[in-house]
């Protein structure tokens, strides 16, 4: 599962992607939907439909399988899994092959957007280590004795020693740091897509004012200051650019510390999802009022 945790919203949908391959081709593929202490359901795969021996679910393009008509409330709990038959037309085939099981909580929208923001804190912190790290060793390089200046024919393999080298570590540190986090951000978004939950103002917060930009960090400043490093640029350019790359990653930090904000369009968001699950309830009652008033005239 991508952009899936360990809870779902009853309108979710779950996108499986992986692959299914057998030496005798794939006959048949299905995922099967239990609800513990309920219903089970099992809906086949589409793709396993024209056979061959592999058949792939990329991440661009996965299984969807949508929640929603399974009715669930919040509190209950769904298993997923992936079943395959083979085409095996030797003695004792086919054969039918079983993937893990995948089990969830189903739980309220305002549950799961608590847990998704209980995870940017989180991250948060995470990128706040990975500065103050980047900063101590930039400060003990400002501290020391300058190093020497490049010379004009120095190559990026050239090496430099001392607090040269350990910015180098630390920015090289920073840039792994850095990119894990902004795919980490990228997934929440993804999370709550799937959820039914997105709006575009989380969306622009989540990925152009913070996942972009740690990413443009991560593959860009941060391996440049690398470079800069070995290549020995001198002590006052190196603590340059190293402030300059910091004030970069700052500033994302401040979007991120923008939480109270956030809260205040999450506490907006949740109020239009009481009131669109208070609306589904009066029509569903509506609907069976005028049944049952069908069904009683004479």
């Amino acid at each position: 599962m991508r952009g899936i945790s360990t809870a779902i919203t009853p309108r979710a949908t779950i996108p499986l992607q992986g692959t299914i391959s057998d030496d005798h081709g794939i006959a048949a593929a299905a995922v099967k939907l239990s609800v513990v202490d309920g219903p089970e359901v099992t809906l086949p795969l589409p793709r396993a439909a024209a056979g061959g021996a592999l058949i792939d679910f990329p991440a661009a393009t996965p299984e969807r399988v949508a929640i929603e008509p399974l009715g669930l409330a919040p509190g209950r709990k769904v298993s997923i899994t992936v079943t395959a038959d083979d085409d095996c037309t030797l003695a004792g085939g086919p054969h039918t092959g079983i993937g893990d099981a995948m089990t969830l909580d189903v739980v309220a929208p305002e549950v799961l957007m608590a847990m998704l923001e209980a995870r940017e804190i989180i991250l948060r912190r995470r990128f706040e280590s990975c500065i103050a790290d980047l900063a101590q060793t930039r400060d003990r390089l400002a501290g020391g004795a300058p190093s020497p200046v490049a010379r004009p024919d120095a190559a990026d393999g050239d090496s430099a020693t001392g607090n040269d080298t350990r910015l180098a570590e630390a920015a090289s540190r920073a840039a792994g740091e850095t990119a894990e986090i902004a795919e980490a951000f990228r997934l929440i978004r993804l999370e709550l897509d799937n959820n039914v939950l997105l709006t575009p103002e989380l969306e622009g917060r989540l990925i152009a004012q913070i996942a972009d930009p740690l990413a443009g960090i991560a593959a860009k400043d941060l391996p440049a200051l690398v470079a800069a490093c070995r290549r020995g640029l001198g002590r006052d350019a190196l603590v340059r650019q190293a402030d300059d790359v910091l004030a970069r990653m700052r500033a994302v930090l401040d979007k991120m510390m923008e939480l109270e904000s956030f809260n205040e369009v999450i506490e907006l968001l949740r109020g239009v999802i009481r009131t669109q699950e208070e609306i589904r309830t009066e029509t569903l009652q509506r609907q069976k009022q005028r049944a049952r008033e069908a069904l009683e005239r004479p």
